[in-house]
Formats: C-alpha cells, structure tokens, sequence
C-alpha cells in the first residue's frame, strides 16, 4: 500500500515531468485528477497555483473527458463548501504535507479554485484530442488555411459524403481511366472496387506524404516499380514470353509422351498429362499458365515440397522438367525452377500494374474528396488533426502561432498515451518542445510540466493509427529530454510505475499474472514461452483480503445435428438452433439468471470506503466479445427469453433496427399511400397491432378490385375492428405536410383512444431499447430540418443512403446486463465479466493496401496474388494483429473486479474445438497450472474454478424495495390549458372578404399594387407642404417598376385630387397620424393588431380614417362590403376602450370619387357582435 500511495504521489507531483507505467485498475484517473488540483492549487512556498486555462489534458475519449471534468468540479466544489479542519486533511493527504503546515489564505485559495474554473472561459481543457485541435483552428483559421467558420462533420456525415464523391469519381474513371478499372476490375471481381478505393481513405495522410516526396506521376510509378520488384516487362509481356517465347516445347512433348506410354499411371501423372495435352493445344498465353501451373504447382499455386510425386517409369523427361525431390542426386526440375522465377516475375509486375491503376484512380477521387469539404466548408476528424500538425510544424507561422500558445500552456496531460497516433504525437511534441524552451522564462519560478500515462498492454487502437513502437520511441525521447533536467536539479528522472490494482480481486489478478505469464504480449510466438524482455511484474491487490472467483466451462461443441432442425430452407447466416453459439448463449443466459435468483453475492464499496456483500444485480454483469458477431446477437436474445434485463447492443446500425424501420413506414405510407406492403407492415406493427393475417389483413386485401389499394378499402371500411388502425393512418397522410421532426414526433407522441401513444406502442413490442435507436431517428430528423429543406421525402432519403451507427455509452448499466466488444469495454468495469468469444484464431489481415518503409503505396487482394514484398508486409502485419489479440485478451480479463468467466463455443472444423493462438487455449493452460495440475491444454470435462466459493447473499445490504407504479393520471392526455389570446388582424376577423376582382390573375394583382402605392402616397403626402406634394409624388412613383407614365399620371392625379378635396381639410389637416400601429383587446378578448391609415385625435374626439382604393366606391354605407365593417368595429371598440370619455367616429376614404363614407357606430357594433364568436 505504501509503495503504491508512493508511485500516486510521485505522479501527481506537479512540480516534475512524469511518465507513469499504468496497469489497468491503478487508479490513473485518480492521479490524473489529483495532479491537476495540485497544479491548480497554492504552491508550498506561497507562490499561486497554475491559472485554470494554462493546463491542457488530453483524453483519449469524450467520455472519459467528461468524468474526469465532472470528478474535479466535484472535487473543487467540496473543497468550496469545506470546513478549515476538513479541508487541511484533504489537502495534506493530497499534497503529502504536515497538516499543521496550512494557513488560512491557503485554506482560502482552495475554496476559490471551484469559482476560478467556472470563470475560466471555455472551462477546464481537459478534453480530446480532436477537441482541442478544433479550437486551436478556429483560434488560427487564417495561419491553418480552413475556412474561419469550419464545420467538424462527425463520421457518419464523412462517410456519406466520402460515398457521395466515391460514386461520382466512378462514372468519371470509367470514362477517362478504362483501362485502369479494367485491372482493378480484374483483381477485386469488379464489385471489390469501390471496396478496394475504401481504403483510401484511411490513408489520405499517408498518400499526402507519398505525393510530396514524388511529385510527379512518373516519378510515384517508378517507386512502385521498384518497391514491387518489378522490372520493365508487363504482365502479358511475361506470359508470353514465358508461355510462348521460352517455353521448351520439344521437352515438354516429349514428357508427354513418356507419360502417355505408362501402363499405370498415377493421379500425378494423369494430371500432368491431362494439363500439357491441354496446354500445348491453346496458343493463349493465360490459359496456358493456368493450367500449366495447375498442374506443376498445385491448385493454391504453391509449389509444394515432398517426395517427387510422379511414376519413376515416366523417365527422366518427366524427372528432370518435374521432379520435386530434394534428394542431392535428383535436383528440382528445370520447368519447376523456371516457373518459380516466372511466378515470381508476374506477381511483382502484377503487382506494380495494379498498385499503378489504384492510384490511378485514387489519388484524383482523393482529392475531389478534400475539394468536396473545403466547398462545404468541412473538416473530417484526420483533418483536424493533420491541419493541427501542419500548423504547429509546417506552416510559415508555425513559430508565432506556437509562442501565442506558449503564453498560455504550461502544463500538458496526457492520458491513454499508447492509444495515441505518430500524427497525434507530432503535434504533442511540437507543444512541449515549445513550452520546454522557455522562451527566457525562470523555469524555477514558473516550472513546466508534461505528463503521461499510459499502458503498453493495453495499445489496441491500432485501426485507429496507435503504434506500439510510437509509443516506445516517445518514451525514449522524453527520458533523453527529461534527463537533461533531472541532472540539472540534481534528481532522478520521474518514472513512477503504478503496478497495484484498486479493481480486481486477488484471485483475478492472479489469473491475469498466470495467463501474461503464458502468453507472452510482446511476442507472436505461438508457444506459452515469455520472451525475456516480457513485462511480467505481478499486479499487487489493493482489496487483497476479500475473495474472488474464475471460472473456465468446457466448451459447447458441435453435434453433429446442426442444421437439421427445419425441413425449409434457411438464409446462409442462419444458426441452427443446436449449434454450439446457440447452446453456449442459452447456457450463459441461464446462468446469470441463476446466479439472481440464487442471491449470489458481489463486493461493493460503500460511501465510508468499506466494502460489504450484496446481491448482484443484472447491471453488474458485462458479457465481452471480440466482434458483433451472430453470438452477440445470440446472447442478446437469449438473455431477452430468460427474462433477464439486457441494454441491448453498444453499435447499431440505425437502418437494422426494427423500430426504426416501423417509423421509416410511417414517412413512407404518408408519402405514398397507395404503396400496399407498406401499410401492410404498418398495420402488422407495433403502430397498429393487426398482427393475425386470416382475422386482420386478410378481410381488407381479398377480392379487391383492380386498381383499389389496401389504403382504399381500409379508408372506407367502417367495422369497428379497423378504426383505430384507421385513424391512425389519417393522422400520418394529415401531417404529411409537415417537416421530418414535427411529423415524428406527432406519430410518436399523440395518444389514441385507448390512452396509449406511439412510443408506448413501440416499447411494449419491441422492448425499452427500441428507445435510443428511435431518438436518434429523431434527432437526426430535428438536425435535417434545421440545415436542409423540410421535407419528409428529403429525409428519408437522406436516411435511406447513410449507413448511420448510432454508438450508445453503456458506462451506467441502468439495470441491465451489457453485451459489448471489448474494444467498447475499455474503461469500464463489471462486479462479474463473462468471455464467451475465445476460441477463434486471430483473424488474418485482409487489407489490401500496403506501404512500404519509405511509403510507397502497393495494391494486392489476396494472398494467392502477393508478390515478395507484399508477402513480407502481410506477414508482418498478421504479427502485429496476433500481438494485438494478445493485448486485447489483458483488456478484457482485467474488467473484472470480482469475478471472471471463460467459455466458448468449440470450432468444428478443430480437432479440439479451438484455435491453438487463441484465448481459450492460453487461458486453460493458466487455469490447469492455478489449480496444481500440469499447464496442458487437453479440454476439461468439467468446469474448473480458481478462487472463492459461490456464496449467497449474507443481506448486508438491504436490497432496494421494488419500484412503485406509476400512478394512473400518468398514462393519461394532459388537460389542455385554456387556449392563449388569438392575435389578429382586423381586416382578418371575419371570412368574408370583399370580392371585386377575381381572387387571381393579372387584374387583381395590377389592383394591388395600385392599392399599395396610393396607400404609400396619402401615408406621406400630408406632411409635405402642398406645394411640393406632385413633384414628390412623382419622384415617388418614378422609382416603382413595371408601371407606365399613364398609371404614374392617373394615381398622381387621384392622390392630389384627394388630398386637395376641402371635404377632407379635417383628415389631413397637421396633428394627424398616418399608418398608426395598434393592438388591443376586444370586448370577448380576441387580440386584435392593425395599423390605422389615418387617426386623428381630439380633445373631445377620435376620427379612424382607413383608405380604400376600390373602384367602383360604393354611393351609401349601406353598399359596403362586410368585411370594411368589421374591421373599422375592431378599430372603434379598441379606441374606445383608450378613450372612453371621447366620442370615437369611423369612415371609409375611397379615392375613386373621391368619396368619404361614415360608418354608423350602433351598426360597427352589431357587426362585431356577428362574427366575434366565429373569431
């Protein structure tokens, strides 16, 4: 404990650099959040801490920034609310201080640290890599050449757009490049092409960098030659000369012939015959070669080794081209060395052309990937970290942006460092070379720091571009720098290693010492041997007196019977009911819930740091595998028909998910009713529940007449059976109009007549997971509509051609067992980790693009095709993958805290059921060596425990009581709030609407427009003193479009003759107002808002003017049209409620006359009274 709490200390310590060795269940995040409050805290020697926004960490995930934020907030919140005598404890335990050693401003500066932070703007920076870049990009856009308003687009979104650009680069190869998609045609089988260019774009960088150094055509071509080994001769060029040109004919005849003679001949000597006959026959050079090598060399083309496999009576023409034994005095045959040599000469010219036709078509579909986001203004998570890096690195500005950063770092965290890329080291490196150099600051004074932990064991990113030999250098580079430093200070360099697990029990730890003791994680050795530079230090147990438990079950093995359990035919990636998968999930879901109903125990820590059994929980569960695979499918489903809570998978493609499908119906039957299957599935799904075709669909399709669709006799149908589904089917098509979101969540969210919604629908057939898929539906739905048009058709294509994975954190369990890969796993923790998924072998790679040392790009498919050098990186490449399984299986044993099970499924095609590399094989031989019986690998016949007991629950903890239902009025439609005050317009509050000129056409549009530019005149004119009102009006008029010197002359002459009318002199006389807003409450509380064309306001009067263009006027107010009165009453009742002592009048000016008509008060109130309750 002393040793550990030691190695803690010294990697919190924030005055030093550090590098800290991390097993897994150290408590790294612990000292990650300890060293930062350190950092933040007052200095010892009364010196301020590190300003809040001077220290950068780094994590690997979003995740795991996001707890580490939340710890420390809470961490300086409790300090912000802490007595003097609880805060000295906690910060002497802390810092490794005497308590005695703490004043009060020190007291004072911790419970301001909590205030600090929150000030700091954009908060602590403890974030991702991707994170941080993206800010310093948008600090620099001009230096980093992005647009200053960049989008980060997340990975679904470059996927689509990468498809989108991949298509389009096609149509355009097959035109400009045919020759090209002809090779790579040929070497994928033609739909491996787009496949084959997949590739690409994981190694755009990579590419970026080949470019650069061969800046030509000419010149990439040439490395590829020669990186492939390839001379100036084509690939035909080699077959015919070696097939035509060079083949010794004369000899091969006569080995025919001497094979013809035989009385006996073998199948070897049948073969050959059969092959030469049909060789010599054909002039095609291909043809020859195959069946020349199909012969000679064996059907994988591999040239076996062995005894000479032909009659000796053949002679020695067929020896001496042939012959296959090594025996000194019978040497391989002249043709078997001469098509070796040509073999070789065609896969590396193969290799060249078809490296040559990738590039091709690559490098242009590449770059129109890269135009692609610069015109969207967009940048994918690469190009966030490589525009970063070229920033701090490359650009002319590289120097001034990083002493712009200086003056703000200094302090850089580092976690899960072995998970971290050589790009993303680059740019790290740039930072603390910086910072480092100090630019003449007092480093005593102002001491800066790099920290980074990590764990060589546990580098199992390398899809993601982690390099286990990165790590190791960066390690070197910072013991070479750090020792410079320590040597000046006169110290140690500051290497804590952090061995001791705070997780796991000791029986765990001490299978996870036993199996790394057998499988040695820095080696691909296959036998259990440790290499001698193996990390093989043993995890110390911090919980070292509380007992766990291992467990390894025989393997399910196959029958025999699989497969023969339906008479009908199934889809090829069917399983059986009885196969092994199948059994071994049934087993694995029984027994969990077993082990809950049985009451079996697990550890759990309490507030006070004491640990107490208690019953496990579903939550308390993770089931790990290497892939989702059909088992994962398998054990999910399983655990569903046990009964037992499962949170369904961590990855799910969104369009494989059931619900999502049922809501996709939804968009689609509202778009096309008439499309029968679809309703079809609707009325069969959750949405409907007509789940009986002879009693439900079978009445509303039979005996439909041409032409009517299911939609139709399902609209008109009136038995009672039917009308829910009904109704709801007229909601869809009656929403139809509304965007993706909005017509969702009305489907979703609206209750029908028996109280239950669409989301409840769905739950209560699907299950509580269907819940994640289908909001992210929506969300993405919401996302659509806010950036692209509103349209359902838009959406659902838009869904349709994205292959969206939606990634759920299963962090909290919330009451259910998880299903996750063990990749998903890393960073979370289970009472109880099952692994079902041991027995394969590691899978060989299946890339296809390679890089050589110096990062020449080469294009080969298959192994059958690999040339020297290709065969060579393959080998390599599987190596690493095996290292990497190895590393995977410490990952995956040490998630357990209190116990640990190995299971599997036996592969038929083993003679003991399992890979001799694989997990289950390195975890028996580490099982029979705990339980003292010899390290073998024979299978058990039972199953073998290492550890405790199974014990019940003792009850130390009280389980908690059962849920409460969820009262009744929950389930029921909210009352609705009486509805809020309708606003209108006056002109608006009745329906009927003056009807003079058609509703359309060119007539009623002249109308208006001749109405608009009238009104615009007499709202003006009044304030312009007489004199000058016809020239205003015509500079007025003068700027309208469309309209002739006529028109501009008629409406002049109206408004003056208006203005001029001594009828009038009252309206327009100074004092009155024109187009004068107002909003006001009608006597039954309809909201009225309008504008006035002209109030005129007296001491003992009001006078509400609206102008009116119509022509004919009419002669008397009685010809008025009805709607005129009921606005002109909104207008008078709201007026009069402002000026109840003053009497308010209201007319109609039409200037067709011009005419001014007076509205009756008593009658503007009777006509507001008529229509105020259609309003």
């Amino acid at each position: 404990i002393e040793a550990a709490t030691r190695a803690q200390a010294e990697a919190a310590d924030p005055t030093q650099s550090a590098w800290v060795e991390a097993n897994a269940g150290s408590g790294k995040t612990k000292v990650l959040i300890d060293r930062v409050a350190r950092l933040l805290l007052r200095r010892p020697d009364g010196r301020p801490g590190a300003k809040p926004d001077s220290i950068l960490c780094i994590t690997y995930t979003k995740a795991a920034a996001n707890e580490m934020l939340s710890r420390l907030y809470g961490r300086l919140g409790d300090w912000a609310v802490a007595d003097d005598e609880t805060l000295r404890k906690t910060l002497a335990q802390l810092e490794d201080r005497s308590p005695g050693s703490y004043k009060d401003e020190d007291f004072q500066e911790a419970r301001r640290l909590f205030a600090r932070a929150l000030e700091t703007p954009g908060g602590l920076r403890i974030e991702t890599i991707h994170a941080f870049c993206a800010r310093i990009l948008r600090r620099f856009p001009l230096e980093a050449g992005v647009s200053p308003g960049f989008v980060a687009i997340e990975e679904d979104e470059a996927n689509a757009l990468w498809r989108a650009v991949l298509s389009d680069q096609l149509e355009q190869a097959a035109t400009a490049q045919p020759e090209a998609m002809s090779i790579l045609a040929d070497a994928t089988g033609g739909l491996g092409i787009a496949a084959a260019l997949e590739a690409l774009k994981f190694q755009r960088q990579t590419l970026a960098t080949f470019k650069r150094i061969a800046s030509t055509d000419t010149d990439r071509y040439d490395r590829i030659r020669s990186a492939s080994g390839a001379g100036d001769q084509t690939p035909d060029e080699i077959l015919h000369s070696a097939m035509i040109d060079a083949l010794p004919e004369a000899e091969l005849r006569r080995a025919a012939s001497d094979l013809a003679r035989l009385d006996k001949p073998g199948k070897a000597d049948t073969k050959l015959l059969s092959a030469l006959t049909a060789m010599l026959e054909t002039p095609d050079p291909q043809v020859r070669y195959a069946r020349y090598m199909d012969a000679i060399a064996g059907s994988k083309w591999d040239f076996p080794s062995g005894s000479n496999p032909y009659t000796a009576k053949a002679g020695e023409s067929v020896a001496d081209l042939f012959s296959r034994n090594l025996k000194s005095d019978l040497p391989e045959g002249l043709e078997i060395t001469r098509m070796k040599s040509v073999q070789a000469a065609l896969k590396a010219a193969t290799l060249a052309e078809r490296s040559i036709a990738l590039m091709q078509i690559g490098l242009p579909m590449v770059d129109a990937y890269a135009t692609a986001k610069r015109l969207r203004g967009a940048l994918d998570f690469d190009d966030l970290i490589v525009r970063t890096r070229a920033l701090l690195t490359q650009s002319s500005a590289a120097a001034w942006v990083l002493y712009k950063l200086d003056g703000g770092l200094t302090h850089l965290l580092l976690d899960e460092a072995q998970d971290t890329s050589p790009a993303q080291w680059a740019l790290i490196n740039a930072l603390v070379e910086e910072f480092q150099s100090g630019l003449g600051r007092d480093r005593a004074a102002e001491p800066r720091t790099q920290f980074v932990v990590g764990d060589s064991k546990q580098s199992i990113y390398s899809f993601q571009g982690a390099d286990q030999q990165e790590f190791e250098a960066e390690r070197q580079a910072f013991l070479m720098r750090e020792e410079v430093v320590a040597t000046a200070e006169n110290r140690k360099v500051n290497l804590p290693e952090m061995a001791m697990s705070f997780r796991s029990t000791p029986h765990v730890l001490r299978f996870v010492d036993e199996v790394r003791a057998r499988v040695p994680l820095a080696d691909a050795a296959t036998e259990p041997l440790p290499p001698a530079d193996a990390d093989l230090r043993p995890h110390a147990p911090r919980r070292a007196n509380q007992a766990g438990r291992v467990e390894l079950w025989p393997l399910e093995q196959p029958t025999g019977q699989e497969g023969e359990d339906s008479a009908w035919s199934t889809p090829t990636d069917h399983i059986p009911a009885d196969a092994p998968r199948r059994r071994l999930a049934r087993n694995i879901a029984k027994e969990i819930k077993s082990i809950l109903d049985r009451g079996e125990t697990v550890w759990r820590e309490q507030i006070d740091r004491s640990w107490v059994q208690s019953p496990a929980r579903a939550d308390d569960f993770l089931i790990l595998v290497r892939s989702r695979n059909d088992l994962f499918d398998a054990l999910i489903d399983s655990l569903k028909q046990e009964g037992v809570p499962v949170a369904g998978a961590d990855r799910l493609r969104l369009l494989d998910n059931l619900g999502v499908q049922d809501c996709l119906n939804l968009i689609r039957f509202a778009l096309q009713p008439g499309d029968d299957l679809t309703l079809a599935e609707i009325l069969r799904g959750p949405f409907c529940g007509l789940v009986d075709d002879d009693v439900d669909l079978f009445p509303l399709a039979y005996d439909r007449p041409p032409g009517v669709t299911l939609w139709a006799r399902l609209a008109q149908s009136t038995d009672p059976h039917f009308q829910l589904a009904k109704t709801f089917c007229q909601e869809l098509l009656a929403h139809a109009d509304q965007s993706a979101f909005e017509f969702l969540t009305h489907a979703l969210t609206k209750r029908d007549a028996t109280g239950l919604s669409g989301w409840d629908k769905l739950i209560q057939r699907l299950g509580e997971p269907v819940r994640d898929p289908v909001q992210a539906l929506i969300s993405g739905a919401l996302s659509h509509d806010m950036s692209e048009a509103k349209s359902l058709q838009a959406y659902l294509a838009k869904v349709e051609s994205q292959d969206t994975v939606l990634k759920r954190e299963l962090g909290d369990a919330d009451g259910a067992v998880r299903v996750m890969t063990v990749h998903g796993a890393k960073g979370l923790q289970a009472p109880i980790v099952i692994l079902p998924d041991t027995t394969g072998a590691t899978k060989p790679v299946s890339d296809a693009l390679f890089f050589t040392p110096d990062g020449t790009p080469l294009f080969s498919p298959s192994t059958r095709t690999d040339a020297a050098i290709t065969s060579e990186l393959r080998d390599a490449a599987n190596a690493a993958a095996e290292r990497e399984s190895r590393r995977l299986l410490y990952v995956a044993l040490t998630r357990a805290s209190d116990r640990l099970i190995i299971a599997g499924a036996g592969i038929g095609n083993r003679s003991l059921g399992y890979a001799k590399s694989s997990w289950y094989r390195w975890c028996l031989i580490a099982m029979r060596a705990l339980c003292g019986e010899d390290a073998s690998d024979e299978l058990p016949d039972e199953r073998l425990g290492f550890g405790a007991d199974r014990m019940t629950a003792q009850r130390l903890v009280e389980e908690a009581p059962p849920r409460s239902k969820p009262p009744a009025w929950l389930a029921q439609p909210a009352t609705l709030p009486e509805p809020p005050l309708r606003l209108a317009a006056p002109s608006r509050l009745t329906e009927d609407r003056a009807a003079v000129l058609q509703p359309f056409g060119p007539e009623r549009t002249e109308a208006l427009r001749r109405g608009r530019l009238i009104h615009g005149l007499l709202q003006t004119l009044p304030d312009i003193a007489s004199a000058d009102r016809e020239a205003a009006a015509q500079r007025f008029l003068d700027r309208a479009s469309d309209i002739t010197p006529a028109d501009i002359d008629e409406m002049v002459a109206v408004t003056m003759s208006t203005l001029a009318h001594p009828d009038f002199a009252e309206i327009f006389a100074p004092g009155g107002r024109s187009e004068a807003a107002i909003v006001g409450t009608l006597p039954k509380g309809q909201l009225v808002n309008g504008r006035v064309d002209r109030l005129i306001i007296r001491p003992d009067q009001v006078l509400i003017v609206d102008y009116k263009t119509d022509r004919p006027a009419p002669r008397s107010a009685d010809l008025v049209d009805t709607a005129y009165w009921v606005q002109m009453a909104a207008y008078r009742a709201v007026f009069q409620s402002l000026y109840p002592d003053r009497a308010v009048r209201c007319a109609l000016l039409y200037t067709d006359g011009p005419r001014l008509i007076e509205l009756s008060g008593a009658e503007m109130s009777e006509s507001l009274n008529r229509v105020e309750s259609r309003v």
